[in-house]
């Protein structure tokens, strides 16, 4: 027997998040989309805003987010 997955449990979570929380990348299908800080989402059409480290905003399903990383990730030390 399948067990059908909730691809939406973002959503709830982002309910939870206060505007302007830090995060650092959203993973959309496995894709990293590098953002700066959760901006708002829209119960009704599912979508979160986010602003990037410029000031724009990425506009994002939450039914296709699969992980988020809070921080920043370090750039590799170059030899």
């Amino acid at each position: 027997m399948s067990e059908k997955l909730d691809y939406n449990q973002f959503k709830d979570f982002f309910k939870t998040l206060p505007v302007n929380y830090p995060v650092g990348v959203v993973f959309l299908n496995g894709f990293p989309v590098e953002v700066s800080s959760f901006s708002n989402l829209n119960s009704d059409t599912g979508l979160a805003y986010f602003l990037d480290a410029e000031g724009q905003i990425a506009v994002l399903d939450t039914a296709k987010i699969d992980g988020l990383s809070f921080g920043v990730a370090e750039e590799p030390d170059e030899e």
